[in-house]
């Protein structure tokens, strides 16, 4: 139960960021309006908008709907993607979809018919994913009804989207979420479970680093946003921070879950 509210919350921190943005935005840059267009969410979201389309993933397919009319919200495709699907990211009229097998990525310039571009496979674990300009990155867990004893964050070149490739890999603890810090795309928060938030800087992938590391949350996922916010999800509850310096966090709120 702890754990559907948290995500429950994760959903309604999404809504109102995006509804922050559109109302303190109205003369924003195209960059921030693809942003809003597309709503904020973490990495472990199972459904996301781009525009008027809501696409959503359950344990084995894609569903797109028409959301013009709100309330009437029209189902386009139900397309079977198989067993094991778990996350799904937008990125650059794409979908980042998280499986228990890998990472898969999916076209949707016609955003009615989503179209499969590639994928790329890894050991069985659980496997939330985010993706900017460059890069994917994955958190892969183990221990878990996903299977598998794999711990670690992979770091995967999106350059082609038709052949991703495996860049490099580090060893975490307990991971569940990942994003990118909203104005440096080559820090990366992974949230490490009972390890703690990290910031890991891959600018240099020949030596990866660690440099920031809050021991005292527990962090399940991560949603950067506009305006140096960024929602931390944990198993105590919701907490809002001022990412000014994404390597000193400032606590802004929390609403506990408990």
């Amino acid at each position: 139960m702890k754990n559907l509210k948290i995500y429950m919350f994760a959903a309604l921190c999404s809504a109102a960021v995006m509804s922050c943005e559109k109302s303190d935005n109205k003369e924003a840059s195209s960059d921030t309006k693809n942003q809003v267009s597309s709503g904020l969410g973490g990495s472990m979201a199972q459904f996301t908008i781009i525009d008027n389309y809501l696409y959503t993933v359950d344990y084995k397919s894609l569903k797109v709907f028409h959301i013009s009319d709100p309330a009437n919200p029209e189902l386009l495709e139900n397309i079977n993607l198989g067993v094991g699907i778990e996350t799904i990211y937008p990125q650059n009229d794409h979908l980042f979809i998280g499986t228990q097998n890998g990472v898969r990525i999916y076209d949707v310039t016609n955003p009615r018919s989503p179209e499969a571009v590639s994928e790329i496979d890894h050991a069985t674990s659980c496997d939330p994913v985010v993706a900017n300009d460059h890069y994917a990155v994955a958190t892969l867990r183990g221990g878990t009804p996903c299977n598998g004893n794999l711990n670690r964050l992979d770091i995967i070149d999106i350059s082609n989207f038709d052949n991703p490739m495996l860049l490099r890999s580090e060893d975490l603890i307990n991971p569940y979420g990942v994003g990118f810090v909203a104005e440096n795309e080559n820090l990366v928060y992974v949230c490490d479970g009972f390890a703690g938030l990290k910031v890991y800087d891959i600018s240099d992938l020949e030596n990866v680093e660690i440099v920031m590391h809050k021991e005292d949350l527990e962090a399940i996922d991560v949603i950067p946003g506009a305006e140096n916010l960024l929602v931390v999800l944990t198993r105590q509850g919701v907490y809002q921070f001022d990412s000014s310096n994404p390597l000193e966090l400032v606590e802004k709120s929390f609403i506990s879950v408990q």
